[in-house]
């Protein structure tokens, strides 16, 4: 310090103190200022030595505080540094008083960061708060009929649209069987849709069906269904959107059927839907590995005394709370992104992302002594950056739970062109899955071919669902014993339609 030589251990303790201060004497001249305060300011000694800088732009809110000489506490400003952007501080201010002289000491900290955090929870809430009043709204005004249906094939709830269609008044449909309105020629079909659905098979349905009006006669209902998933992703409901083309079947074209098909499947709840189950679905299975490791070293590390050895964990534990966070940001930013309509997709530089996966769970690789290989022809790939990190996540961590005792774990990613497409590719030498067995079952949900391995079976089902969002798909070879290859398609198609849009 240039200023405050008073005493020899003052500037190693200010130095030392993370909050920024700066001190002026009665004629408003700066006399003691630390490491933090430049810092959080942005500047270097000099600029702040400098008699003219205190009645500079950037410190006119600290002198306005200084003048006036009183008690200050928890005041929060908005500044605007030196590199142009914006920063959030929180100050405190206090008089000095020496003798007959008064001077002013103000004490600040960057709070940048929580007001982004805050910025960031308030804009998630809002879109959420949003997305139900828009549901609510459209459930409840719109002249498309449309119900939720229990896993019991009941109806939950109705809007008025659809009991209307059906001669019924909501609280008249409310806990009746659906099937009960069903001709008995179509039940069979309506069954099978929604065991296709509850399955997995597909996530959505159109169909033309009869219902059995309350007058006594059919009538003929164009129905779209899908099904919703709690944040857990269990089966919560069904919901339905249904309009009377009884009238239309009898009297217009075939043109003017799928202008009416349009109209009834204009409102795009199951795409808000979808949105909110994969947000949930990655909150819940992207966080769970490295929340997992960073416990398992925390519990861990009291009973390792070897320095070297507690350095590595720390160093797992460091990567862990790093990967968290880069979840989290990255979630943020989807959401910003759909928030504002914005193409959210991005350039994910392949190797980095498989080498932080890799690191993040060294603790599986160094205990199998599993090796890597990688083959990249297409380094780069398009695509949103928090789903190819969990589809990678899942492929490679299949790879090294699922090994053979006998033989080094050998993985090996690569990728090339091929038509509309980039292939990834992850291979190993593991206990594979019989698939002349399991072939129906792979990719469906909690469905589990090995025992004794900790999975929950919800991993393959996940990524697929996700790869096909985006007009891609997910394919196996593999054979029990000899390991298992998987092939992700990505559509460049879907990305060049993002950019035209």
């Amino acid at each position: 310090m240039k200023i405050d030589r008073a005493n020899n251990w003052w500037s190693a303790i200010a130095d030392a103190i993370e909050e920024g201060y700066i001190a002026i004497d009665e004629q408003d001249q700066i006399v003691g200022y630390n490491k933090s305060a430049l810092k959080t300011l942005q500047i270097s000694e000099t600029r702040l030595e400098d008699p003219d800088f205190w009645q500079s732009h950037l410190m006119t809110p600290f002198a306005e505080i200084a003048a006036r000489k009183e008690v200050v506490q928890g005041l929060e400003i908005r500044l605007k540094q030196p590199d142009g952007c914006y920063a959030w501080l929180r100050l405190n201010g206090k008089p000095l008083i020496k003798d007959n002289t008064t001077g002013y000491i103000i004490t600040f900290t960057d709070i940048t960061n929580w007001k982004n955090i805050d910025e960031s929870n308030n804009t998630l809430i809002n879109a959420l708060d949003e997305s139900q009043r828009v549901f609510k709204s459209v459930f409840d005004y719109s002249p498309t009929g449309i119900g939720l249906i229990s896993p019991e094939i009941s109806w939950l709830d109705v809007n008025e649209s659809l009991a209307a269609t059906l001669g019924y008044s909501p609280a008249e449909l409310k806990g009746s069987e659906v099937f009960r309105l069903i001709h008995p020629d179509d039940k069979e079909e309506a069954r099978a849709q929604i065991r296709m659905l509850t399955d997995g098979i597909m996530n959505t349905y159109r169909a033309e069906r009869r219902y059995l009006h309350k007058k006594g006669h059919y009538i003929w209902v164009f129905l779209a269904a899908s099904k919703m998933l709690g944040t857990d992703g269990t089966f919560r409901f069904f919901i339905v959107q249904m309009l009377d083309v009884s009238e239309a079947k009898k009297l217009i074209t075939e043109a003017h059927k799928k202008n009416i098909v349009l109209h009834a499947t204009s409102v795009d709840l199951q795409q808000k839907i979808r949105q909110l189950q994969e947000f949930n679905s990655i909150i819940a299975h992207n966080l769970r590995g490295p929340a997992t490791a960073l416990m398992d070293s925390t519990e861990l590390l009291g009973d390792v005394f070897d320095e070297k050895i507690r350095r590595t964990m720390l160093e797992h534990m460091k990567t862990a709370a790093a990967s968290i966070l880069g979840t989290l940001n990255d979630l943020k930013e989807m959401i910003d992104l759909q928030v504002n309509k914005q193409n959210f997709f991005t350039r994910c530089e392949l190797e980095p992302m498989i080498r932080q996966v890799w690191k993040l769970l060294s603790p599986q690789i160094e205990e199998k002594d599993a090796h890597l290989s990688l083959n990249l022809s297409v380094p780069v790939i398009n695509y949103v950056k928090v789903y190819l990190e969990n589809i990678l996540f899942n492929l490679i961590n299949n790879a090294i739970t699922y090994t053979r005792s006998d033989v080094v774990p050998e993985i090996k990613i690569a990728t090339w062109n091929e038509d509309d497409n980039v292939v990834l590719m992850v291979q190993d030498n593991g206990i594979g899955i019989d698939l002349s067995k399991h072939q129906e079952q792979l990719f469906r949900y909690k469905k589990m071919f090995h025992r004794g391995y900790g999975s929950n079976g919800v991993g393959l089902f996940k990524i697929r669902n996700q790869i096909r969002t985006f007009g891609g798909n997910i394919e196996v070879k593999s054979e029990s014993g000899r390991g298992s290859s998987f092939y992700v398609y990505f559509n460049n198609r879907v990305y060049t339609l993002q950019q035209d849009e």
